[in-house]
């Protein structure tokens, strides 16, 4: 009954507003890591909100993260948006959720193209401009999101040289005016022409300079960021199982942790002081922080010793 609750609950807080975008803000997203398209649209949202990005397998909720989880539920974060179908992420991981309190949306289509075109029209709602990948060059993925961030602007995709009815109907939804093109081709550019749409160009393979960076800088640091994520994707695959791989934290805790790091083993007396908490709620937030195992405390004499576990020192 609880469950049917929430999803009816979320169901008339959607269906009284036009769009996500405009007045319900998510406190964080669910997509999978290894399907670069949904992380690549999912990011975009979750950057410009600046809220977290919660890499999840597609079959169930390890330990570990769920208990992460539980805790940011404990703080008052309740609604969840997962992009991806069911393939993605499964119908009982979404129940898992729900179960744990969460009230869970879900945007996904039967393709790329459809879930990329309604994470734009459903979080944007609209946009003066568009980033437009190609679908089947995952090459262009990084430098399309930092496009799309610098821009504020949610990132389509077309195949290549052709424009996929899902894209030109976002597009148009939107009310695009411009669009930048990364690694298409030149049939894509001229569709939009026609469309009435300004097009900039971008190949990874003759990056242009950006603000006041050097192109070869430019070619090294997305370089870089290529290897981390790719080295993130292969990481998140084999300890997901194991141990999990997110931790999702509020500022406050986030707050504490830094403290932690910074000073090393800390008597709990003195976290009120540093951190500026009052008394009761640093006691509330080490016991949270240790029950999810990211802090250890040991008694010493009238307080407590408190230091970071080895899963984040």
């Amino acid at each position: 009954m609880e469950v049917m609750k929430a999803a009816v609950l979320l169901g008339m807080a959607l269906a009284l507003v036009p769009s996500a975008s405009a007045y319900v803000k998510y406190d964080a997203i669910v997509v999978r890591a290894d399907i670069p398209t949904d992380y690549t649209v999912a990011s975009i949202y979750a950057g410009a909100q600046k809220i977290p990005l919660v890499l999840l397998n597609p079959r169930s909720i390890p330990e570990p993260v769920k208990s992460e989880l539980t805790g940011f539920r404990s703080r008052g974060y309740e609604l969840l948006l997962i992009v991806g179908g069911e393939d993605a992420i499964s119908s009982s991981v979404e129940n898992e959720l729900k179960n744990m309190g969460f009230l869970v949306n879900r945007l996904w289509d039967w393709n790329r193209y459809g879930t990329a075109a309604r994470v734009a029209l459903e979080l944007w709602r609209e946009s003066d401009s568009v980033v437009i990948a190609n679908g089947e060059d995952y090459s262009g993925f990084l430098l399309a999101q930092h496009v799309a961030l610098q821009q504020g602007a949610p990132i389509l995709f077309v195949q290549n040289q052709t424009i996929p009815d899902e894209t030109r109907d976002a597009i148009r939804k939107l009310g695009a005016k411009s669009a930048v093109l990364i690694n298409t081709g030149d049939g894509a550019g001229q569709l939009l022409n026609s469309m009435g749409i300004s097009v900039e160009k971008l190949e990874t393979s003759q990056l242009k300079e950006e603000t006041s960076g050097n192109a070869i800088e430019f070619y090294i640091a997305f370089s870089v960021i290529a290897i981390v994520l790719m080295a993130s994707f292969i990481i998140f695959r084999m300890k997901t199982e194991r141990k999990g791989s997110v931790f999702l934290m509020t500022e406050d805790e986030e707050r504490m942790i830094e403290i932690l790091r910074s000073r090393g083993r800390t008597e709990q007396n003195r976290l009120a002081d540093l951190t500026g908490f009052s008394k009761p709620r640093v006691s509330r937030m080490l016991r949270d922080l240790e029950k999810r195992g990211l802090i250890e405390r040991e008694k010493h004499k009238k307080t407590f010793k408190v230091k970071l576990s080895h899963k984040i020192a």
